[in-house]
């Protein structure tokens, strides 16, 4: 399965695109682009784009801004007349900032914090459940 990875104001992207593909490897998760965007506008214009392709995008930053430009208020707004088959919070282990998910229908975005250690505890169960169990499903 592919995904395709999008920084929103991240910081320590290398590090934390690093962690994330190893991570992904170990579950036959291919990540085939990465991108980058400082605004909700360009977010918005690149899950779009990478929906297209593929059908699970991860972003991740943005968890730690409480104004209009946080990754919460940006994806609350941007998905509040959608139907999601499913949403969770992500507990991080790290007792630092906690991630989601959205699914709708065959298409999953995974957020995350911008630290690689978080990351890295994150991918661990059950988020690695379930991925494993979404890649399954996407297969049929």
């Amino acid at each position: 399965m592919n995904c395709e990875l999008v920084f929103y104001l991240a910081k320590k992207t290398s590090m934390c695109e690093r962690v994330l593909k190893k991570q992904l490897t170990s579950l036959n998760i291919n990540l085939v682009k990465t991108h980058f965007a400082t605004g909700s506008i360009q977010l918005g214009n690149l899950l779009c784009d990478a929906f297209k392709e593929c059908s699970l995008c991860f972003i991740v930053g943005g968890l730690e801004f409480s104004d209009q430009y946080g990754i919460k208020n940006v994806l609350s707004k941007a998905l509040a007349n959608q139907h999601l088959d499913d949403m969770k919070k992500i507990e991080n282990p790290n007792n630092y900032l906690d991630g989601f998910i959205f699914r709708a229908g065959s298409q999953l975005i995974v957020v995350l914090p911008d630290e690689p250690d978080d990351i890295s505890a994150m991918l661990k169960s059950p988020l690695k459940e379930y991925l494993m169990d979404f890649s399954d499903h996407s297969k049929l």
